[in-house]
């Protein structure tokens, strides 16, 4: 099975090709979201013998060497680069995926499926139609349900624990296309966004290799979503507020896993506005423990949430 793996700068996508190399499936190339309107062009390219690059094989822009951080500073185990570098995968970025040139380079590489692992866009209808078996894309969430650019923030917002992975065929829409495998998850509490993205990532990674391998054998899934489902758009500030109303274990779940983004949470009460940037633990009860400098116990339905004050301009 001969792919080419597409995919943005980050640890989802990094994880993903990370366990698809892990397997007997040949990447051809990695296709990465560069800046918008920019034209097709290589990173890294082919060469006759794997190994590491060094600083001055690479051309710039160098995207996520070792060492870098994602999106929200978490720390990323390993670079796309440095991943497609070790076993000698090219490695092209460009802005604009539906520019007629992208399409001629795709129909070029003569591959059999594309793996997609977080991209910033839908894919127009003519490059689906490219690859002999289509678009296969890795998705953090059980579909119908949490469609969209951030599924992992909205299944914290709403309390969910129990979650999982889908991979499935692209279409015209917003991750609606046709299922070929699914595996649940479940969150721990307290789990930080990075680690309920590696979670996922892995489990997404090693279920597309799967699917890829069943595929290789003449062995196809693929079964319709069900009808309904949900899409969310990406976050706005309003939805980092929380909920009086809310358990006090979803809220400090909530606010564990996003606290990343730097944007602080507000909650209205009795006592009045509250802000917090990031939540220390949760008790169940009607009695709080201590007060701490700078920290604030936070009454919840059915217990306490302690978190950090947010001590911001105009909060």
């Amino acid at each position: 099975m001969r792919a080419l793996f597409m995919g943005m700068p980050g640890q989802f996508s990094a994880l993903v090709l990370e366990r698809l190399l892990a397997s007997d499936i040949e990447v051809a190339a990695v296709l990465l979201s560069g800046p918008k309107g920019s034209y097709l062009r290589p990173l890294l390219p082919l060469r006759e013998s794997a190994g590491p690059l060094s600083g001055e094989d690479l051309e710039l822009p160098v995207l996520n060497l070792p060492g870098d951080t994602g999106r929200h500073g978490e720390a990323l185990p390993a670079s796309l680069l440095s991943l497609a570098s070790r076993e000698g995968v090219p490695v092209f970025e460009c802005g604009e995926v539906g520019q007629a040139e992208t399409g001629d380079w795709l129909a070029g590489l003569s591959i059999d499926v594309v793996c997609v692992a977080c991209w910033d866009g839908l894919i127009p209808e003519h490059l689906l139609k490219i690859p002999r078996h289509g678009f296969l894309n890795v998705h953090p969430s059980l579909l119908p349900a949490y469609r969209g650019p951030y599924p992992i923030f909205w299944q914290y917002r709403a309390g969910e624990s129990a979650t999982g992975v889908t991979v499935h065929w692209m279409d015209a829409g917003f991750d609606t296309g046709d299922i070929a495998g699914q595996r649940e998850i479940r969150f721990e509490d307290g789990l930080r966004g990075a680690e309920a993205e590696a979670q996922c990532a892995l489990a997404g990674g090693d279920l597309l290799a799967e699917v890829l391998a069943g595929m290789g054998k003449g062995q196809w899934l693929r079964w319709a979503q069900p009808e309904g489902g949900s899409y969310f758009p990406a976050p706005s500030r309003g939805d980092f507020a929380l909920d009086a109303d809310w358990h006090a274990r979803r809220a400090f779940n909530f606010v564990r896993a996003n606290a990343e983004w730097g944007i602080p949470f507000r909650l209205d009460s009795e006592g009045g506005v509250r802000w917090l940037s990031d939540a220390i633990e949760w008790r169940e009860g009607e009695t709080p423990g201590p007060q701490y400098e700078g920290k604030v116990w936070l009454s919840f339905e059915g217990g306490w949430v302690l978190g950090e004050r947010y001590v911001g301009v105009g909060m």
